[in-house]
């Protein structure tokens, strides 16, 4: 007579009833071991969910100064010597407690707008916005952001915060400044370029009915990661940033004025190097300059312990600005550094 499979696992010694590890409990239980974090951890989190979505326009006003000096330059070295210039100029940011440093803003949770990739929102709203940043100094004490709608989202303006797009908060008096920097990308932003491209293409109408009727995933989210990029750390991890510097110089000059075929893929190619040179050496400034402010706060720094934390910062940093890394925790500074540099 055929075994049952049951029959043939008993015999086989792993029983279906099997409970690998021991037994499990007679009730229900969650399945998340849920453990008191480290008290550093917790500070930081803490931290982190009381704090609002921040924004302001350091970045894109040092991007969008340099960008625009730059008339008649190569586009792509244009843009990356406007990156060098804006990491370059980026107001380091250490809270106490952190081992793990730089910013994208000098707000524990900041990020700027980039009126480079699309200007549209701003443009749309600007009297809205403008008005709404004008009548900010009389309003009610009593207006606050809705927490817990979108996690530190600032969902409606208040005191002298204006909310963009019911997601981060920006400073009344920075509102007139964003205004005019989206001005100045009003028909040269990706998404206005993009636009004026993509009408030609045959059957655009077909496309444009399908958007109107919000028929699928809008195609305009330029500056979100929506699973395309995946960031080779490799590189930074294996030979740090003088060492890429390196490898992108010799480059540069083995492809300068060889065309190998092409003459357009050929020679770009000289561009290409270049474009990554001036965009490491903004990287590498940008943490020099919190390796700078680690230093300054060591110096004023009176807990023992606060202060031997800053001046391992700043010793990593000083080594990271230029070297790869030593261990693990120079390794995950420099993942979060990148990752950083490559979502701005």
């Amino acid at each position: 007579m055929p075994k049952k499979l049951k029959e043939v696992l008993v015999e086989a010694g792993i029983p279906m009833d099997f409970e690998s590890g021991g037994h499990s409990p007679a009730n229900l239980t969650d399945r998340e071991v849920v453990k008191e974090p480290h008290a550093r951890v917790k500070a930081l989190k803490d931290i982190f969910m009381q704090t609002l979505s921040s924004a302001n326009n350091e970045f894109p006003y040092w991007y969008s100064r340099e960008y625009f000096s730059l008339d008649s330059e190569i586009p792509v070295i244009r843009r990356a010597q406007a990156l060098k210039t804006a990491f370059s100029h980026l107001t380091p940011v250490i809270y106490p407690g952190e081992l793990l440093v730089m910013h994208k803003a000098p707000f524990f949770r900041g990020s700027f707008p980039m009126p480079w990739l699309s200007e549209g929102y701003y443009m749309a709203k600007e009297d809205e916005l403008y008005q709404d940043a004008l009548k900010r100094g009389s309003a009610s004490a009593d207006e606050h952001s809705k927490f817990g709608t979108g996690g530190g989202n600032v969902t409606k303006s208040f005191g002298k915060v204006v909310s963009l797009a019911g997601k981060f908060g920006m400073r009344q008096e920075e509102v007139p400044g964003l205004l005019n920097l989206a001005k100045k990308w009003v028909g040269k932003s990706v998404d206005d370029l993009g636009h004026k491209y993509e009408q030609m293409v045959p059957d655009y109408e077909v496309k444009e009915a399908l958007m109107r009727n919000i028929f699928c995933m809008f195609d305009s989210g330029y500056t979100l990661p929506q699973g395309r990029e995946v960031i080779n750390y490799y590189y930074p991890l294996e030979y740090g940033i003088d060492g890429l510097l390196a490898i992108a110089r010799e480059l540069k000059d083995k492809v300068a004025g060889r065309a190998d075929g092409d003459g357009i893929k050929g020679t770009n190619r000289l561009f290409n190097y270049e474009a990554i040179i001036l965009v490491l050496e903004g990287i590498s400034t940008w943490i020099s300059n919190y390796a700078k402010e680690a230093r300054r706060l060591e110096g004023m720094e009176k807990n023992a312990v606060q202060k031997r934390e800053y001046n391992q910062i700043a010793e990593r940093l000083e080594y990271l600005a230029h070297g790869k890394p030593r261990d693990f925790r120079d390794a995950i500074q420099m993942i979060l550094t990148f990752h950083l540099a490559v979502l701005n």
